[in-house]
């Protein structure tokens, strides 16, 4: 199973590292620019869309904290539209963000104008008193045209809009197209997506595979993959005060116990050194990523260029995110809601998935790119379109202070559970007891 959360090391240290790897030249494009998951494309100018003021309307300073790289380049873009703006982005490590924001808005000293939030804990933060309401600033006009999820995990309990995300984070199946048409018959992203569009269709090929292979090559890295791929297809762990296991997380476990039985995966750990290789070398045919992490893929010196398609998987899913809010004690909120604005708007959002290959948040940018936008390593396919398909099914809940420690819990109670060959009943019951033991204020029967 896989032995480290995505969601704690999604963009507090793997899209640090990714960006930072792709500035090194690993992923190129026509346009010499490449970015952090390496699907740079290679589209026309960038659209003049979504400009806020005149610049010389805008005039101040702002500070924005964040523990994510790519925000120099927003500063950088808004600053150059707004030339009277000036914006001190201060980077801190993200293991160590999280604790030092708390610190600096529960003190009141030295507290930034705008600062940002990992999927991992916004839930902590959405119902606090330190973020403002951006629905009282016009805000829900931003979104009105946004993915649901991303828009929904920027909502308060009370459905106000606290904070905006630039971008979406789906996922995939990647895979080698040499490597599909040998074990699948076909390389083409939509007859492998038709072939993989269910568990029970994934355990098939996958026993064939193995078979085929001689057990050398499977065709997903682990059956914890699911974990991914269903963590946010479920109800909420906590409704009313009291713990919920949603019926379909039985159904999760008893399929990655099948996934295992059958020897569909390559029990390879997340982020193991022979889980990075299986995605370089071919040994597993199908790998489940979000859009954003093409740094793993070996491209040096363009080998990988053209190489790679992306399936959907059989739910849509996604890895992380950004989210940025307003101080509520700040005294530049309307200059700072400017930028919120700025980075919700389509100009924006076109050149960072055109510079980076992050897919968007905005629904807009989606629809404009789908027939259009191209990648180095994915070559001509049109790769908005499977994650588009998926990404808009993608249930649109809140984000709420529990549900990620919780879902971390059950990734290692069920983990446990298959690789020990547990029942379902005692993996509940060893989830249970950890649930109640970190959050004593939660009902669980």
């Amino acid at each position: 199973m896989k032995t480290k959360k995505w969601f704690t090391l999604v963009l507090s240290v793997i899209m640090l590292s990714a960006l930072l790897a792709a500035c090194g030249g690993n992923n190129k494009t026509n346009n010499a620019n490449s970015g952090n998951n390496g699907t740079t494309g290679n589209t026309a100018n960038e659209t003049e869309t979504g400009s806020t003021a005149e610049p010389a309307e805008l005039a101040g300073e702002l500070v924005i904290w964040t523990f994510f790289d790519q925000v120099n380049d927003m500063a950088a873009q808004f600053s150059a539209k707004h030339p009277g703006v000036k914006i001190d982005v201060k980077m801190f490590p993200g293991d160590q963000y999280q604790t030092k924001l708390m610190s600096a808005l529960q003190s009141g000293k030295d507290v930034p104008d705008i600062f940002d939030l990992e999927r991992g804990y916004i839930g902590k933060f959405m119902d606090s008193k330190f973020l403002a309401d951006l629905s009282a600033m016009g805000g829900d006009e931003l979104v009105k045209d946004y993915i649901p999820y991303v828009q929904e995990l920027g909502r308060a309990s009370d459905d106000t809009l606290r904070a905006v995300s630039d971008h979406s984070s789906p996922g995939g199946f990647w895979y080698l197209k040499e490597n599909a048409k040998k074990y699948l018959g076909t390389d083409d992203p939509e007859e492998i997506s038709l072939m993989v569009d269910s568990w029970d269709k994934v355990i098939e090929v996958g026993t064939k595979v193995e078979a085929e292979s001689g057990g050398k090559v499977h065709l997903i890295a682990n059956a914890g993959d699911l974990f991914d791929i269903e963590s946010y297809n479920t109800a909420p762990w906590v409704n009313d005060g009291k713990l919920n296991i949603d019926t379909k997380w039985q159904e999760v476990f008893e399929t990655q116990k099948k996934i295992r039985t059958s020897n569909v995966d390559a029990k390879l750990p997340f982020m193991s050194a022979g889980w990075g290789n299986a995605l370089n070398d071919g040994s597993v045919v199908l790998t489940s990523m979000p859009a954003w992490a093409g740094f793993m893929i070996d491209n040096k010196d363009g080998k990988a260029e053209g190489k790679y398609g992306v399936a959907r998987t059989p739910e849509g899913f996604y890895v992380g995110g950004t989210y940025r809010g307003i101080y509520e004690k700040s005294d530049k909120k309307e200059l700072a809601y400017e930028f919120i604005k700025f980075i919700a708007g389509e100009e924006w959002q076109q050149h960072n998935l055109e510079k980076t290959g992050n897919m968007p948040g905005n629904g807009k940018v989606y629809e404009t790119n789908l027939d259009r936008f191209k990648s180095t390593i994915f070559g001509d396919q049109n790769i908005l379109k499977p994650y588009y398909e998926t990404v808009k099914q993608i249930p649109a809940n809140k984000a709420d202070k529990y549900g990620e420690e919780i879902l971390s819990k059950w990734r290692k109670a069920a983990g446990d559970g298959i690789t020990n060959n547990k029942s379902f009943e005692d993996v509940a019951a060893d989830f249970k007891k950890d649930v109640k033991n970190t959050f004593p204020e939660i009902d669980v029967e």
